[in-house]
């Protein structure tokens, strides 16, 4: 039984105990216009890495402030219908992982972008 500090009504609207800052929409509409306005020149490299039933890929864009941004694409070599995709963004404490770890959904007809989170 999960323990919780407010009645379920309540959860359904609860949106924190941080005020949203006063520049919210501001600041989110001046970054998605720095990002639109990017070049991504984005780079897809296949990787060492191949399986059977595997295409692997290297994936390269660049970001804000230039950053160049990793990430690992695999996807079905045969596959009749158009699959379903997964994005795994694994947050700033880890890495995108190994291969091996996306072939399972792949092999079920997903593709996969690991991404690499900057810095």
């Amino acid at each position: 039984m999960p323990l919780i500090d407010k009645p379920l009504h309540e959860l359904y609207t609860y949106q924190g105990i941080n005020p949203r800052p006063a520049d919210f929409d501001a600041y989110w509409d001046q970054a998605l216009a720095e990002m639109r306005a990017i070049d991504p020149q984005v780079e897809m490299i296949p990787s060492h890495f191949q399986s059977p039933i595997v295409d692997c890929f290297n994936l390269y864009y660049t970001g804000v402030r230039g950053a160049r941004v990793h990430a690992k694409y695999l996807r079905p070599k045969c596959q009749e219908s158009q699959g379903g995709a997964l994005l795994d963004f694994h947050g700033y404490s880890g890495g995108s992982g190994q291969w091996s770890d996306y072939l399972g959904y792949v092999a079920l007809g997903f593709s996969v972008l690991a991404m690499d989170a900057r810095g």
